[in-house]
């Protein structure tokens, strides 16, 4: 409970003082402040794990000045990850701590990778044959390489420390080249997603007091009711760990907001994690200040967009219809982590391999326990079978949404059976739980891949005889 009221009350801080950070002009100043910020939250909420940080933070310190460009990315995230291995393995009691090693962590592995491919870029551009082949779109070289104090300040920057709300090097330092974080007054985008946070609270506490996620370590509850009962029961608790995910996402992106950080034209269409996507010429006018100044009359004409800070796509989310769709909507930040420094570095490797290498990395830095396991696993067969499923059979056309229904309520399922992995972190438990249950959709995904490899194997057996006539 102490955590907890530590945890909000440091966001609720934060959110209060943003105000006062945008009012800075000097970017010295500035930097130093959001600094130093991050680093007294991170001691509030690390307390005695602190260490951990600091022996993270100096370590790829270390890593990105003295290793060469080429395995720069591979060291970091080799330590990093073993790092954050052994902080699972050893810190069971502070969950917030966690999450802050988990933040600090995509930034400092993110930053490695970014520089490695600013460096395969400037190989690339070289004139005459090289050898050197990348497959990395829409990666800003980094023109000047960053001082320690600057891998420090980024590392430590409270905007997102909170939780993993990722974003990279380069929107780091957008938002002290330009002057786009002064422009306006975000009081009003601040009240309203403090509004929803305090509206999910209110729904959340009342789900609560109905749905106590405790009963999955009462015996009555494996005595009294019925497998049918114990399935459905982990609705309720999905709505609940939603609607949390929520209210801790729309209190950081506040503190975002009130910040100005994140805010970018909306013509250069900024991606969740990335920034600008294109009109990137717009930005660099914006750095020149020969668009963006402080006069009024010159901003009238521009709309001005905070969807770098998105984090959820509320539509796909819920509707899907895949679980693929489901997936790329949650935290997006995070994903296009994922996605772009470790889904897209396996070029060459088939999607399969690919897929599963990104859910691996994703699986380490969760915590490689055993709910985070089963997560993992099922998620990664439950996409290989739709995929399959999809080239079997005609799921588009006129067949599309009788398809896009069967797997939306198969989605659904899913979800809802993954449910206890989500809140649940004691294995005895989740064990008991699905043994109750009987393992229903993993022998349902069982029955649905032998299925899938029977059908594979029979248009492979048609195709030969029709071949061979």
């Amino acid at each position: 409970m102490w955590y907890d009221i530590v945890y909000y009350s440091s966001l609720l801080v934060c959110i209060s003082l943003g105000r006062n950070y945008r009012k800075i002009s000097d970017i010295e100043m500035k930097r130093n402040y959001g600094a130093g910020l991050g680093f007294l939250v991170c001691c509030l909420l690390c307390g005695r794990y602190l260490y951990h940080a600091i022996i993270m933070v100096w370590g790829n310190i270390v890593i990105i000045k003295c290793c060469e460009r080429r395995y720069v990315h591979q060291m970091s995230l080799g330590f990093t990850w073993l790092d954050l291995l052994y902080i699972h393995c050893n810190v069971d009691d502070a969950v917030y701590a966690i999450w802050v090693h988990q933040t600090i962590a995509l930034r400092l592995v993110g930053l490695a990778f970014e520089l490695n491919s600013a460096d395969m870029t400037k190989l690339e551009q070289k004139p005459g044959p090289s050898s050197v082949k990348i497959n990395i779109a829409d990666v800003d070289s980094i023109h000047v390489e960053p001082y320690a104090v600057d891998i420090i300040a980024y590392a430590f920057f409270f905007v997102g420390l909170h939780k993993d709300s990722y974003y990279r090097w380069a929107v780091f330092n957008d938002h002290f080249r330009n002057s786009l974080s002064s422009i306006g007054d975000c009081r009003t985008l601040t009240e309203q997603k403090l509004k929803k946070a305090f509206l999910s609270c209110i729904a959340y506490f009342l789900l609560r007091m109905k749905y106590s996620p405790t009963v999955y370590n009462n015996e009555k509850f494996y005595e009294d009711y019925a497998v049918d009962i114990r399935y459905l029961y982990n609705i309720p608790q999905l709505l609940m760990y939603y609607l949390q995910c929520q209210i801790i996402n729309l209190l950081c992106t506040s503190v975002a907001v009130e910040s100005g950080f994140g805010l970018y034209p909306a013509k250069c269409q900024p991606i969740p994690g990335y920034g600008p996507s294109t009109n990137l010429n717009l930005m660099k006018s914006a750095y020149g200040n020969e668009v963006f100044s402080d006069s009024p009359d010159a901003l009238i004409h521009y709309e001005f967009s905070f969807g770098m800070l998105k984090c959820y796509d509320n539509e796909k989310l819920i509707f899907g219809p895949k679980m693929k769709n489901t997936i790329s909507s949650w935290d997006m930040p995070t994903r296009y982590w994922f996605f772009t420094n470790i889904y897209k570095r396996f070029s060459k490797s088939n999607t399969e391999v690919r897929s599963a290498s990104s859910f691996l990395v994703w699986t380490i830095w969760n915590g490689p326990f055993l709910s985070q396991i089963i997560i993992s696993t099922t998620l990664w067969v439950y996409m290989q079978l739709e995929s399959e499923y999809s080239e079997l059979y005609n799921t588009s056309g006129a067949m599309k949404l009788p398809w896009d229904i069967g797997f939306s309520i198969m989605r659904v399922f899913c979800l809802i059976y993954l449910t206890p992995c989500f809140i649940l972190n004691d294995s005895a438990t989740l064990l008991k739980y699905y043994g109750s249950i009987f393992w229903v959709y993993h022998v349902i995904l069982v029955v649905l891949t032998v299925g899938a490899v029977v059908m594979h194997k029979t248009r492979t057996n048609q195709i030969v005889h029709t071949s061979t006539l």
